[in-house]
């Protein structure tokens, strides 16, 4: 017995598959997503049709990765099935972050939540959640290793490319000596780590670049250097004709500046509302159980929710928890001068 037999068994007896993930799609959500889909495709005759839907905008940074020009979108998808014999979501935490997808998901005769969020609620009529695993694409290539389905260039892309993201390049706390093993798989069937790298880190546009460094030059910090916070508005994005996957990396970017603990980015989405990116520099702070108290949730160090509020009243709420949380370590650590 393993822990992907019912996975397995319900995508054996399935004949149309629907496939979906969290609004605002990353680069796991997409590499995960289309590297199952393929493997299905390639793996599995039996299965007629495999349906790749998301809700929101795709990012334009990966318009690179393989079968891309086939996944649709809810909002205009006119050829969906009334109903699948199958719903597929990945790295997604929760049923209302599916979005538009949620309707197609629930009605399905059998869904399956593959995922690596320690905050997943387990939403899934079958449910893989593997808390310990860096990303959901590093599942999914353990359900394709249970499912002898070989590897192929495209395959690899994919998975490599969700790793990759949600590891910050293999530097983040959760790079193991297991997922540098699947990386090294995926590389030897075809990935290539220097195009992959180049495709998301180093085709960054103007709009962004300016974006960004007007951000970073307009955050805030708490006293003594620990807290660090910036808020991006509707006209911020506009003032530089920016989207809102231009934000992408910017509370990395804050974490990293010496001092930092723990780094948020609050961000004014389209309907008013606050999104919320919290990260942590030490496992003594746990943000995924700080955006829990919001409905939000994440990983330990890397974490977010969206508060239904306005930019002021949200940060009014959640700044005062932060700077509780980083106050103890005020008095052991020496701020360097900003």
């Amino acid at each position: 017995m393993t822990i992907f037999d019912d996975v397995i068994a319900a995508i054996d007896s399935a004949k149309t598959v629907f496939m979906t993930a969290h609004v605002g799609p990353d680069g796991d959500t997409l590499g995960s997503m289309l590297g199952l889909k393929f493997a299905l495709e390639k793996a599995r005759p039996s299965i007629q049709r495999v349906d790749c839907v998301i809700s929101g905008k795709m990012p334009d940074v990966y318009s690179f990765l393989p079968g891309i020009r086939d996944v649709l979108r809810m909002e205009t998808a006119t050829t969906l099935l009334p109903r699948y014999d199958l719903a597929i979501c990945v790295d997604c935490g929760s049923k209302d972050r599916l979005g538009l997808g949620q309707k197609p998901f629930n009605e399905a005769e059998t869904s399956i939540n593959i995922d690596h969020h320690v905050s997943n609620d387990r939403f899934g009529k079958i449910n893989v959640v593997v808390p310990d695993a860096a990303a959901s694409g590093e599942v999914v290539f353990n359900l394709l290793k249970a499912m002898k389905i070989p590897m192929d260039a495209s395959i690899a892309t994919c998975l490599y490319t969700a790793i990759m993201t949600d590891t910050g390049n293999f530097k983040y706390s959760s790079t193991s000596a297991q997922v540098m093993e699947v990386a090294s798989h995926l590389i030897n069937a075809g990935a290539g780590p220097e195009y992959i790298y180049k495709q998301i880190y180093e085709k960054m546009p103007w709009c962004q670049v300016a974006l960004q460094a007007h951000i970073v030059g307009n955050t805030q910090f708490n006293q003594g250097g620990l807290l660090a916070w910036a808020s991006i508005s509707r006209s911020d994005l506009e003032r530089f004709s920016a989207e809102d996957e231009h934000v992408d990396g910017l509370v990395e970017s804050l974490r990293q500046i010496d001092g930092v603990l723990v780094s948020a980015i609050f961000k004014e989405t389209q309907s008013g509302h606050t999104k919320v990116s919290l990260r942590s520099d030490t496992l003594e702070i746990n943000v995924a159980a700080i955006m829990g108290m919001f409905q939000g949730g994440g990983h330990h160090m890397a974490a977010g929710c969206t508060i239904e509020k306005p930019l002021a009243e949200a940060q009014k709420e959640l700044l005062p928890i932060l700077q509780d949380r980083v106050q103890p370590f005020a008095k052991t650590l020496s701020a360097p001068s900003r």
